[in-house]
């Protein structure tokens, strides 16, 4: 017997629902009827007062005149809301990018510091760099991998006089006097790296360590900033090489460690791409496109801004409520003719119709599979429009299950529940829809593939793959199905019925020994006449 292992866990899987939508122009039908309603006129003039007596035409058009200024009046409190709305909406989701837009580049910063770190919080560092320059070490542990694995293209230390010591070019080792201009340009973040060293030093016998970590900690050694040089945006970091373990530092100013990382457009286009931003971008604060977002980057007075496209929620609410808001509207036009009465009667059908619909949305919370009023309404749905000429209802029941909610307790039963209704649902696929309706009862309305030799192949599908077995954490569980069809419109003409015989073949089939389908023509029913242009198939009993 094949094994199917799952974890004790909700199964996720598609919803197969189909919802009977709303027709307005139905509900403008049965509004149309009331002008013809005895006593309409009547109630309509004496509304309006003996002045009006006989004038049939002035009251309509004083009705028209009414209504259209209450419809004017609820298109613009809609379309107030409406705007209202979407103007929040807007101010919401900016705020929403421009928070996950700092906490993105920040986190560029903190791992573009954390891959400076692995030299500059390091004991082999200090001893290779601070005294003495060991350029085995520069070639191996920075030249070679700080532009091929983190992008870092600039690598410069700067000695306590504020020179250049070492200058790495992507990974070759250049003169240190290249490097002043970067030095420069990166004055002040050394400075403040050196103090951001000398408050957190802490005196150990005759030298000076650091106890905590210089990025990850509540304040960090290092600092950084947005610049250019050379034409290109780069991040820059400044950090004092520290020791992280047992090596120390004299006394006096550190050595600093800065790394430039330039923020090609591949790191821009991953960025947006993460973040569903158009078009983002790190530019000056003067080359901001219109109708951008922005925040500004670096330290003091900005000189360079986050920019990307701004998103419009608004136009997605405009988009979504405006077909809603003219259907409510041309309803209402349609309702001019009638009196006040009449009206509050269409909107009172109209709001049942809402509640009707927003009932029917629902599903069995277990299994997220349609119940049983949502798989009612839909086979009411298929029969009434007529939209084919056939289709069939399989009444699933499992065998053994109670057995095993006995036994291995309600969890265990609700995940074999889960996994029975996921693998009906992959067998039925797009042929028709499945619902759960009871504790271990299952219902489907297949709506393609209805032959005898097909359905019965269905069952068997659904027969087998019921049957594999459950392996769960612990043990392992199996259950059984039982199943009975019935056609529409061979076996009966009403959705209950159809439904109803295919109930009685499952009582049939589980009477008969479990594990088995039985067919609804197998049963005696009073006879059927056939039904113009379908024709039945001879199913007998299985």
């Amino acid at each position: 017997m094949r094994e199917i292992k799952v974890r004790a866990r909700p199964v996720v899987f598609r919803e197969a629902l189909s919802l009977m939508a709303w027709e307005p122009h139905r509900l403008a039908e049965d509004s149309s009827l009331y002008g013809r309603l005895p006593g309409m006129q009547q109630i309509g003039t004496k509304s309006m007062g003996p002045w009006l007596d006989g004038r049939k035409r002035n009251l309509a058009l004083a009705i028209y005149l009414v209504c259209a200024a209450v419809i004017m009046a609820f298109a613009l409190s809609n379309t107030h809301m409406l705007g209202s709305a979407g103007g929040i909406a807007d101010e919401v989701r900016a705020q929403d990018e421009r928070h996950l837009v700092r906490n993105e580049l920040d986190r560029q910063v903190e791992i573009l510091a954390d891959d400076q770190a692995r030299v500059s919080h390091w004991d082999e560092a200090v001893r290779a760099l601070v005294a003495h320059i060991d350029w085995t070490f520069v070639r191996e542990e920075i030249a070679n991998w700080h532009w091929e694995d983190f992008g870092i293209q600039v690598t410069v230390m700067v000695g306590p006089d504020n020179r250049p010591r070492l200058l790495i070019f992507e990974d070759d080792i250049r003169a240190e006097e290249e490097a002043e201009a970067h030095v420069a340009l990166a004055a002040d973040l050394v400075e403040a790296a050196r103090e951001a060293y000398a408050s957190a030093r802490e005196r150990q016998g005759s030298g000076f360590r650091i106890s905590r970590h210089p990025v990850r900690s509540q304040d960090p050694l290092y600092v950084s900033d947005v610049r250019e040089i050379n034409g290109e945006i780069n991040m820059i970091v400044a950090q004092a090489i520290v020791p992280d373990d047992d090596a120390r530092l004299p006394d006096g100013a550190p050595n600093v460690l800065l790394t430039f990382k330039p923020l090609l457009p591949s790191i821009m286009t991953e960025i947006g791409r993460k973040l569903g931003l158009r078009d983002f971008a790190i530019r000056p604060v003067d080359a901001v496109p219109p109708d951008s977002d922005v925040i500004p980057l670096g330290r003091g007075s900005p000189r360079f801004v986050a920019t990307w496209v701004r998103s419009h929620p608004s136009a997605v609410i405009w988009r979504e409520a405006l077909p809603l808001l003219l259907g409510v509207l041309v309803l209402a036009a349609i309702a001019l003719g009638f009196v006040a009465l009449r009206f509050a009667r269409s909107l009172r059908r109209l709001q049942q119709s809402e509640e009707r619909n927003r009932f029917l949305a629902n599903h069995d919370a277990l299994t997220g599979l349609p119940n049983r009023l949502q798989f009612e309404q839909e086979m009411e749905r298929v029969l009434q429009r007529s939209e084919q000429d056939r289709c069939a209802v399989l009444c699933i029941d499992l065998d053994r299950f109670k057995q095993v909610n006995d036994s291995w307790g309600h969890a265990i039963g609700d995940l074999v529940i889960r996994t029975v209704s996921a693998r009906i649902l992959d067998v039925v696929g797009d042929r028709g829809m499945s619902a759960r309706v009871g504790g271990d009862e299952f219902i489907v309305l297949l709506r393609e593939g209805l032959d005898r030799s097909s359905v019965l192949a269905l069952c068997d599908r659904i027969v087998a793959s019921v049957c594999s077995e459950i392996v769960f954490d612990g043990g392992r569980a199996s259950v059984g199905a039982s199943i009975g069809v019935a056609w529409w419109p061979d076996d009966a003409l009403t959705a209950k019925s159809v439904i109803r015989s295919a109930d009685e073949a499952l009582y049939r089939a589980k009477q008969d020994g479990r594990g088995r389908t039985f067919l609804a023509a197998g049963i005696a029913h009073p006879p059927v006449p056939p039904t113009p242009g379908r024709g039945a198939d001879p199913s007998p009993a299985v």
